[in-house]
């Protein structure tokens, strides 16, 4: 059976799991998602019981059970939790269930480890959370396979003074202005470009992103949004 020690990662979620257990979800650098359980009757575990949550970077001691099961042995805080208040709160939150819902198990992916921590670390310094989320999704929409080509269309190169409708299978093909769901090539070449500045450019990006991302959820509620909603209506 594997057995990691010092395995950098972070808790995505935990449930309750059988009689003084946890079931977590995890995301590690060296192989993505894994499920793990915790036996908090273990004078170990139990120690690390009150770090058993997300937001907060961890070394563990990871074997490999029988299945798709791990036994998360131990852990230690590599700092204090990532302070990140609320409503940016649910930005974490949706970033946890992306990657909890497609990131698939024992598949490494260094760059969106690495991605994930900067996303953290924007979030508690209170950078601009729009811009942080896309360009989180962008570094795993790529890693998934499944990053938009923003420099062609079916007629060739995009140009900024046309705009573009954009098929999931085809990705973007020449349009008219007045059909809906209509890109400015002028925001396509900005996002090709990483430059952010306009509105209308970061409004596209985020459209283009989430009908990706819903499309790979395939139905799947994201519970982040429907928190952020309910926070809206109370607020």
């Amino acid at each position: 059976m594997l057995s990691l020690d010092g395995e950098p990662g972070f808790i995505l979620h935990t449930r309750p799991y059988k009689e003084h257990s946890l079931l977590v979800e995890l995301f590690t650098l060296n192989y993505g998602r894994l499920s793990a359980v915790a036996r908090l009757s273990n004078k170990v575990a139990s120690r690390s019981a009150g770090i058993y949550q997300p937001l907060i970077p961890l070394k563990m001691t990871l074997k490999q059970s029988r299945g798709s099961l791990w036994t998360l042995s131990d852990a230690f805080m590599q700092r204090v939790a990532y302070k990140i208040e609320v409503p940016t709160l649910f930005c974490a939150i949706y970033v946890n269930e992306l990657i909890y819902n497609l990131v698939k198990t024992h598949e490494s992916m260094p760059k969106l480890f690495a991605q994930y921590l900067k996303t953290l670390e924007d979030l508690e310094a209170g950078e601009d959370s729009s811009l942080t989320l896309r360009a989180f999704e962008t570094v795993l929409l790529e890693n998934l396979g499944y990053g938009i080509d923003f420099s062609q269309s079916d007629k060739g190169e995009i140009k900024d003074d046309l705009c573009y409708h954009f098929d999931l299978n085809s990705g973007f093909l020449l349009s008219s202005a007045s059909e809906d769901y209509s890109y400015r090539g002028y925001d396509l070449i900005n996002i090709r470009h990483n430059d952010m500045r306009a509105k209308s450019t970061r409004e596209v990006l985020k459209k283009l992103n989430k009908c990706v991302i819903d499309s790979l959820l395939e139905g799947r509620k994201l519970k982040s949004r429907e928190l952020y909603a309910q926070f809206l209506m109370v607020k």
